[in-house]
């Protein structure tokens, strides 16, 4: 097995990227080999605003490209749509499908615009 980095996946899912073309030639020399773990699929999702990358279609590349370690394809596609058609930040998107809608602990009013039911932090 290969694993591979963010530098890697944002080099093929950018339009133009000076990395591009080396990085498609190590792609097909690999591709039944290559792994990447969550933290990769959240630094993409992290950088999707600053690349203008639509999270739900990096999210679904991801997992076209490559085997992604430490979560399951439901929960990750779950977190880019909340990212894309709910405006939550990555790491509250990752928690609310984390939580499986689950009760969740937080001061985040944000849970409670998406209908997750939660336990408020603040008094």
């Amino acid at each position: 097995m290969v694993y591979a980095d963010t530098d890697f996946f944002l080099a093929i899912m950018k339009k133009d990227d000076w990395l591009k073309s080396n990085a498609k030639y190590i792609y097909n020399k690999y591709k039944k080999e290559l792994r990447t773990s969550v933290t990769t699929l959240i630094e993409l999702l992290l950088l999707c605003e600053r690349y203008n990358l639509d999270p739900e279609k990096v999210t679904l590349s991801l997992y076209a490209i490559c085997n992604i370690e430490g979560i399951d394809r439901q929960k990750a596609l779950q977190a880019s749509r909340y990212i894309k058609h709910n405006k939550l930040k990555v790491f509250d998107a990752f928690h609310a499908s984390f939580s499986s809608k689950d009760t969740i602990i937080s001061s985040d009013k944000i849970y409670d615009e998406i209908g997750i039911e939660r336990i408020k932090l603040e008094v």
